[in-house]
Order: structure tokens, then C-alpha cells, then sequence
């Protein structure tokens, strides 16, 4: 369970396997112990790191700035920066995927390849009211309690709801209210449509928190998890590991040839 020290601050992540380095973004209501199955399973192919964000697991709050998807960004250059990790294949889910798109526009020659799941690309504040209120007057027990059955299918099983609030009842309010702070003034819509490298959206099936991009970059491939929710990498995790490992290789092949 090892940290970095990034920017005075503790920024601690999840790593495993050796190879070319994937590094795994969570999302607002999430941490590092979300990423298990892709942990287990992609490290046999890749080195696999997962960070808990600024604010979450076992990371240190967020200093005392206006909030910013830029700072998520700096941070995670600095983990990088110390893990000596370049040329990296760079994984985001929901508020982790607007952090790897912020990271690609402020350094791109960091970046292998994109992969961004049920994430958002245009700026809204629709819903920070609600979120703000949440995280200020209920229990992190209680947020989960309130957040776990929306962000899967409905098909999910009691036991994985149950994985699910765990996951959700770690969260801290200064992580969790910078984080919807800064996640409401981003914007980066600009970003997957310029990007230069391959670039791979995933949505779950049934995903009723963010939808399908309207628009979608055409060099982008655009891959639907059956059978899963928001939360598609935890729901449906053979088949998420799957596209991702394909699309991933598919790449390391072509630099070969």
C-alpha cells in the first residue's frame, strides 16, 4: 500500500504487474479499492496503478485553493513524475475520466492512449446543489446508502450493492465537495475531439447517471458493457477488462510493427 508525496501533500495508490503502465482514475463518490477486479486481472498484461484522488482513501485532503480540474491534473503528473512512469495508457471513470481529459490537455506527451468510461465532457452545474447538500448533511453511510442502487443495473445483486456502499461510505466531505466543485466548471469538450492518440469510450448498457456523449470523436471507438450501469468496470468486470485489454494491445502491437 504505498504513498508519494506529491506537492506537499500524500497522494497514496494501488499498484500491480509489471509492463506497460495503466493508470486507473476513479470516480466522485469512489477510491483505489474499486479498481480490485481490474487490479487482479489487467495486471497480467500491464502495470496497473490505481490512485486514491486527493481527498480520498487514504490521500491527503486537497489544500485550501479555489477547486479545479487542473489541480487533479497537476497532482497526477506529480505521482508520475516520482513513479517515473512516461508514455502511460491512461484510464478515467466519470469524474476520473474529466481528470484524464484535463490531464491530456495540459500533457499530452504523458499519454499512450485514452481510455475514458460513463464519463462527461461539457460543463454543468446541474445537480451541485444537490450533491453540496448531501455531502453536508448526510453520513457518508447514508450517501451511500442513497447513491449505491443508481449507479448499477438494475440487475445488480444485493451483494454487489452492498460492495458498492462500502465503497461510497469511505468518502470525506472536503474531497468529495472539491471534487464537485471543480467538477462542475469543467469543461472539455475540445479535448477528446483534438486528441492525438487512440482514444476508447465505454458506457454501461443501462447507465443512468451520465449518458452517451452526443457527439462522438471520429477516430474515437465507442464500446457499450451489457448488462451494467454507471459503475461498468465493477458490474461487468470480464467484460470491461476485456475491451480495454484488446483495445490496449491492439495498440502496443501496432507500436511494434
Amino acid at each position: 500500500m504505498p504513498d508519494a508525496t506529491v506537492n506537499g501533500g500524500v497522494v497514496h495508490y494501488e499498484a500491480a504487474g509489471k509492463g506497460p503502465p495503466l493508470v486507473l482514475l476513479h470516480g466522485i463518490g469512489s477510491n483505489s479499492r474499486s479498481w480490485s477486479r481490474q487490479l487482479a486481472t489487467l495486471s497480467t498484461d500491464f502495470k496497473v496503478v490505481a490512485w486514491d484522488a486527493p481527498g480520498y482513501g487514504r490521500s491527503s485532503d486537497p489544500p485550501s485553493i479555489a477547486p479545479s480540474m487542473r489541480f487533479y491534473a497537476e497532482s497526477l503528473r506529480g505521482l508520475l513524475e516520482t513513479l517515473d512512469l512516461r508514455k502511460i495508457f491512461l484510464l478515467g471513470h466519470s469524474t476520473g475520466g474529466v481528470i484524464a481529459q484535463e490531464f491530456h490537455r495540459l500533457f499530452p506527451n504523458f499519454i499512450r492512449a485514452l481510455v475514458l468510461a460513463d464519463t462527461r465532457n461539457v460543463r454543468s452545474s446541474a445537480g451541485l446543489e444537490d450533491r453540496l447538500k448531501s455531502i453536508r448533511t448526510m453520513t457518508p453511510a447514508q450517501l451511500a446508502a442513497q447513491r449505491a442502487p443508481k449507479l448499477l443495473s438494475r440487475n445488480a445483486t444485493p451483494d454487489l450493492i452492498r460492495e458498492v456502499e462500502s465503497i461510497i461510505a469511505e468518502v470525506r466531505m472536503p474531497g468529495y465537495e472539491f471534487a464537485a466543485l471543480a467538477l462542475a466548471e469543467s469543461d472539455t469538450r475540445d479535448v477528446a475531439q483534438r486528441a492525438d492518440v487512440p482514444l476508447l469510450l465505454i458506457w454501461g448498457e443501462q447507465d443512468e447517471i451520465t449518458p452517451v456523449w452526443k457527439e462522438i470523436p471520429e477516430r474515437a471507438q465507442l464500446k457499450i458493457i451489457p448488462g451494467a450501469g454507471h459503475l461498468c468496470y465493477i458490474e461487468q468486470p470480464e467484460e470491461f477488462n476485456r475491451v480495454v485489454r484488446n483495445f490496449l494491445l491492439a495498440d502496443t502491437s501496432e507500436e511494434q510493427t
